[in-house]
């Protein structure tokens, strides 16, 4: 048998009260954490709503699952609740029977036929005996112990199942385009979040510069480069150096210790001056 109790009841109740102090929590931590430009908090704000897209992930399967387990109960207990109808027992059950048969307008799982299995109404060995909630108008009562049944053939024609089931199909859509939405939103946040985080970190590098561990890393990595280069200008040096063009002694097309040893050089004497 499928039915929530009063301790069940309030222990959802509390569920979704805890759930909605969580989210006003993540929330609030969030806005503290652009206010006060904390990347701390940003990064917990965004752990957190992590966290809140799973849980709301793993309901969404639950209640999928749910909905299954829903259409199973009416295939395979309505028909007990039928039979058993009327008992104090069961009086959670009838209770809850009649709320989907007046709020649904229809009359047991699939016909009205099924009440004759009722045991309440095989004692009273009378024709045309359904529940009050199965009336379409005022329920005509036929016993003072009996108030739950009435005798009369004015009442709803269409089986309980069928509304139900298709009460789902129609509103799965509605459910599942709530549930995509939520995920949107909660995927901006995300990356509002993201956007955040890095536009205080930016803030963080021109207010102190020097303390930036990046600025660090770089300027120990640059001396390496410098060295190397440093070096390498030494030893082209070395390879081109000549001792012969500090001594004086560099030949070059007849030039010998600043005098040209070749006729090319030297110009032609004017004969007629002398």
């Amino acid at each position: 048998m499928c039915g929530l109790s009063g301790q069940e009841v309030k222990e959802v109740v509390g569920g979704l009260f805890f759930i909605g102090l969580v989210v006003v929590f993540v929330s609030l931590l969030g806005c503290a954490g652009a206010y006060f430009e904390s990347r701390c908090f940003i990064i917990f704000y965004m752990c957190f709503l992590i966290v809140i897209i799973l849980g709301q992930l793993f309901i969404t399967v639950v209640l999928l699952i749910r909905r299954e387990k829903i259409e199973q109960f009416l295939r395979d207990n309505v028909d007990e609740i039928i039979r058993q109808y009327g008992g104090n027992e069961t009086q959670m059950f009838w209770k809850l029977l009649d709320s989907v048969q007046t709020s649904a307008q229809c009359c047991g799982r699939l016909t009205s036929n099924e009440w004759r299995n009722n045991t309440v109404i095989e004692s009273l060995g009378g024709t045309d005996i359904y529940p009050c909630s199965c009336f379409n108008a005022t329920c005509p009562v036929i016993l003072a112990r009996t108030h739950s049944f009435g005798n009369g053939s004015d009442i709803y024609k269409t089986g309980c199942e069928k509304v139900l089931v298709d009460w789902l199909e129609m509103n799965i859509i509605v459910i599942f385009g709530m549930d995509v939405g939520l995920f949107l939103v909660q995927i901006l946040q995300f990356i509002f979040g993201i956007q955040t985080f890095k536009c205080i970190g930016l803030k963080m590098r021109e207010l102190h510069p020097n303390n930036l561990l990046d600025d660090t890393e770089e300027k120990p990595a640059a001396q390496p480069e410098h060295q190397e280069y440093s070096m390498e200008n030494n030893q082209f040096d070395s390879q081109t150096y000549d001792p012969q063009m500090d001594s004086g002694y560099y030949h070059h097309s007849g030039y010998v210790d600043g005098n040209y040893d070749n006729p090319e050089f030297y110009p032609e004497q004017d004969n007629s001056q002398i």
